[in-house]
């Protein structure tokens, strides 16, 4: 069996041995049936639903239909897979999975085939998600549900970013009947020369497909992009100028979708270099990413380099926001919207907002909002 993502897929130590085949066949099977950790039930079902025994498989596959799973179980950081598997096998999750950045084309091929009108509009619109996963384009072209004009706004996006359209494929056309070569196969008590076709074809049949949801599934967990671990894995003490320079060179030669992918993905010297990126989407995917230690956020917070879209997002965040020290560091930075550092103005103490007072690189509606709370204070500037 290949080896496992156990980390990635929330596996825990003590439960690894048992969802490989070379455990006993019941003890998969219980544990297929058997409740476990919010954190390790998603991977673990997973693992199980590609089993070699039937009776475990369809243990798990049935656990993972029946399963209540709430939105903030899947996250950034839940393996591709993992979400592939669930909207193989049910329609409920949708509006969840296609929010989630690492969600692989495949998954979003199967909801944007099966979107009503307003989600295909919304993937249609979301142009990080076309340079992310390009190939669901023609997934929700080919659907009829899917607007026109949503379309049309999709193509000339993809024509601006140099993307290559990709349409879905053609049906196969029919195979023309050798009669002759039938005759004699059947005479002579010979196979079909078209059963060869006739089962390729079968894979277009819906009826067929239809009936095993998993046939065209492949309980693959390789990661499918090849970045290399120098990208993804930080080092104690960070990188050398040598190692930065070639981490440099690799993503120069990147496509926009790829470093956006990568941006969810990459280390913190990979971080540092794509919040710089001139894609304002590669730099926003690093911030959203959910992978920033608070020192980068209290840095990139104060950044007076980076766009305003991407210190917008850094507002936006709940979490970050409540941080005293990224609140004093936004309402300093002048590339922050004067709609966003307005509001934080009024949460600082007398001691920033006399430091705030006397800023005049940012806005004056922000340091006369400030000179005037210090003197509603009694405060001295």
């Amino acid at each position: 069996m290949m080896d496992l993502p156990y980390d990635r897929l929330g596996v825990p130590d003590r439960l690894r041995f048992a969802i490989t085949p070379d455990a006993p066949v019941e003890t998969r099977r219980a544990l297929a049936a058997a409740p476990l950790a919010p954190e390790a039930e998603l991977g673990v079902l997973t693992v199980l639903a590609g089993d070699p025994e039937p009776a475990v498989a369809e243990t798990a596959t049935a656990r993972l239909r029946a399963l209540a799973v709430s939105a903030d179980r899947l996250t950034q950081r839940t393996h591709p897979k993992v979400l592939e598997l669930l909207v193989t096998l049910r329609t409920d999750l949708d509006e969840r999975v296609a929010e989630i950045r690492d969600a692989n084309f495949r998954t979003m091929s199967i909801i944007a085939g099966r979107a009503d009108a307003r989600r295909c509009e919304r993937i249609l619109d979301d142009h990080e998600r076309l340079l992310l996963t390009p190939e669901v384009f023609g997934a929700v072209k080919a659907n009829p549900a899917c607007p026109a004009p949503a379309v049309e706004r999709a193509v000339a996006f993809l024509r601006m970013n140099r993307q290559e359209i990709l349409e879905a494929p053609e049906p196969a056309p029919a195979a023309e009947v050798d009669l002759q070569a039938e005759i004699e196969a059947a005479l002579t008590g010979k196979a079909s020369p078209m059963l060869g076709q006739r089962q390729a074809l079968d894979l277009f049949d819906l009826d067929k497909v239809s009936s095993d949801p998993l046939a065209g599934f492949a309980f693959d967990f390789a990661d499918e992009e090849d970045f290399s671990m120098d990208l993804l894995e930080d080092r104690q003490g960070g990188a050398s100028e040598a190692e930065r320079l070639t981490i440099e060179k690799k993503i120069a030669k990147m496509s926009t979708g790829k470093k956006i992918k990568l941006a969810y993905l990459g280390n913190k010297e990979v971080r540092a270099i794509l919040i710089r990126d001139r894609s304002k989407m590669v730099s926003a995917a690093v911030v959203k990413s959910g992978r920033l230690s608070d020192a980068e956020v209290n840095a990139y917070a104060g950044n007076r380099n980076l766009a305003a879209e991407v210190l917008r997002e850094i507002a936006a965040n709940k979490e970050w926001i409540r941080k005293y020290p990224v609140q004093v560091a936004l309402v300093n930075n002048p590339r922050v919207p004067v709609s966003v550092s307005i509001g934080l103005v009024d949460r600082l103490l007398a001691r920033d907002l006399a430091s705030l007072a006397r800023n005049r690189n940012v806005s004056s509606v922000i340091f006369q909002k400030a000179e005037k709370m210090l003197k509603n204070k009694g405060g001295a500037r």
